[in-house]
């Protein structure tokens, strides 16, 4: 039975798995000729951001500075895990994007398999039910009025960590971050049955890490544990033996709190990295107008499973319990937290929900069984050894069949739209193959950090593949965007005096120039010969050097 339990984790995991990767190389198998598609998997300019931080890890850095603005500010640790993946990268031989992509791969696999044993821990009754609920739970679909016409969409397409396929191998962070999540709750569950030093050493040391790589998930740690202990202490004999086995988890909580203060204390350092300040308490998204979409099908079932986790006296189930319901709860509180509410479901939320739904299944089941009994007049326990089997053989297939009945057209729609979305061949998500040679020049010719200037979408890719900072390249890490913008548009048009030119250059320190394939459309003479000398010269990119 074991053996058979495996290969079922084995399998349905191998499926979504194959399913989150299929739009990736399927597009990357149809590239047009000349072009090779870069792995896009999610946002673009964000793509784009993380690997140009590995690429600062490769040439040396730890701590991270900002690749896509030339104003002076302090470097930080802030995403910095990007730069250790730069050195594994460096040290393997490896190209960035391949590194990124084995990194979130090996984060998704190991957060499935934490997740896996977490829920044979729990002893549901029903665990590979559970875990095809976490994989292949969607949201429902619902009707928007998009550019004038109804169109069908599922609730809160525009979070990725809501789509059964996209979430299945997210951004490597969030991956890693649920994978500590999980297997901290692991060794929780683990402390308060068998209380040992190193549990609690390695579940400090876990927090850590969480603070460092993704912080919303200690965060959601944090504001559910001391719930999940005052229920547990309540539901059951409160006495001093009780509350002192708690003590280590005390400690270990504060610990966390204050790992999370000096991970958070990061964004005090002014820009680029107030952007996660204001990014918290700005942005708000309409979750009390989609979440109970959003959540889907399995829902109704958590809410009933709910209850019985919540009463159930098991510390393990509690915990479950509030891990889904307290982030809900305090969805609406969330700007008065001065954060976004996006984060209070950044924890896992279709984990727990498909612990409580199975749970909640089992309370259908059992709910059913009495009304029979109280039909027949029958003792509960008489109808239950009777006819449980055969309730279970009607409910559960006829729950399994209208799951996947709901989701699976889901599923459908999100690989087509992945599909679709990058399908359209613009140069920074299918790059010109001969732009290896304009990079090659670069990282051969200039040291690192020389700062250039091009275009906005040029700027987001250029230190990916070379050791660069761009005048312009990211809406969040550019300062003054919209400003420099119209300022770059203006200059690529060759519409500047050499005057303008001349201070513009010189003002924003700019080495290099950079006039390839979204530059030259603009204008395919030489630019501000006065100012500028050619160096590399080529159909596909030009790059000058400030005189």
């Amino acid at each position: 039975m074991k053996q058979l339990n495996w290969l079922f984790f084995l399998i349905a995991t191998g499926v979504i798995l194959i399913l989150n990767l299929y739009p990736m190389l399927y597009l990357s198998s149809h590239s047009p000729a000349g072009r090779t598609y870069a792995l896009i998997h999610n946002n673009v300019q964000d793509f784009y951001l993380y690997q140009s931080l590995m690429n600062e890890g490769a040439t040396g850095s730890f701590l991270i500075y900002d690749p896509f603005t030339t104003e002076n500010h302090r470097t930080s640790v802030i995403f910095s895990f990007f730069t250790i993946l730069g050195k594994i990268s460096r040290n393997a031989g490896l190209p960035f994007v391949f590194t990124y992509h084995i990194a979130r791969v090996l984060g998704a696999v190991l957060f499935l398999y934490a997740a896996y044993l977490l829920l044979k821990r729990l002893k549901l009754s029903h665990t590979n039910l559970a875990y095809l609920f976490l994989l292949f739970a969607t949201p429902l679909f619902t009707s928007k009025n998009i550019n004038g016409a109804a169109v069908k969409i599922p609730f809160m397409y525009w979070w990725t960590g809501m789509d059964a396929v996209r979430r299945a191998i997210y951004l490597p962070h969030h991956m890693f971050g649920a994978f500590f999540l999980v297997v901290s709750v692991l060794l929780i569950i683990g402390f308060v049955k068998t209380a040992g030093k190193q549990k609690m050493l390695w579940l400090t040391i876990l927090a850590v890490f969480m603070a460092y790589i993704h912080t919303p998930s200690l965060f959601i740690l944090l504001i559910v544990l001391p719930p999940s202990v005052i229920i547990y202490l309540l539901s059951n004999k409160i006495d001093q033996r009780s509350v002192l086995k708690f003590i280590p988890l005390a400690i270990y909580w504060l610990i966390g709190l204050l790992a999370l203060i000096l991970m958070v204390s990061q964004s005090n350092q002014g820009f680029p990295w107030s952007v996660y300040l204001e990014w918290e308490k700005t942005l708000q998204y309409p979750l009390s107008a989609e979440l109970l979409g959003g959540l889907g099908f399995l829902l109704p079932f958590a809410l009933i499973g709910l209850p019985s986790a919540l009463f159930s006296g098991n510390f393990a189930k509690i915990l479950i319990a509030c891990w889904f319901s307290i982030p809900l709860l305090l969805i609406p509180f969330a700007p008065f937290l001065n954060i976004s509410n996006i984060r209070l479901i950044q924890g896992l939320p279709y984990l727990t929900m498909a612990v409580l739904a199975a749970i909640g299944l089992e309370t259908l089941t059992a709910f059913i069984l009495r009304m029979i009994a109280v039909v027949k007049n029958k003792p509960y326990e008489s109808v239950q050894s009777k006819l449980k089997q055969k309730v279970i053989l009607i409910v559960y297939p006829l729950v399994l069949t209208a799951f996947f009945l709901v989701n699976i057209p889901v599923i459908v729609w999100s690989l087509k739209d992945q599909i679709r979305e990058y399908s359209p061949v613009f140069g920074n998500v299918y790059l010109d193959d001969r732009l290896k040679n304009a990079f090659a020049f670069i990282n051969n010719n200039y040291p690192a950090k020389t700062i250039v200037l091009s275009t906005f979408y040029t700027g987001n890719y250029l230190p990916v593949y070379t050791h660069t900072l761009s005048f312009i390249g990211h809406t969040s890490y550019t300062a003054n965007v919209s400003l420099k913008e119209k300022a770059v548009m203006k200059f690529f048009e060759n519409k500047m005096t050499w005057e303008e030119a001349a201070k513009f250059l010189k003002d924003n320190k700019i080495k290099l120039v950079f006039q390839g394939p979204e530059e030259k459309p603009l204008y395919n003479g030489l630019l501000y010969p006065n100012h500028l000398k050619p160096v590399f010269m080529e159909d596909v990119a030009s790059i000058y050097e400030v005189k």
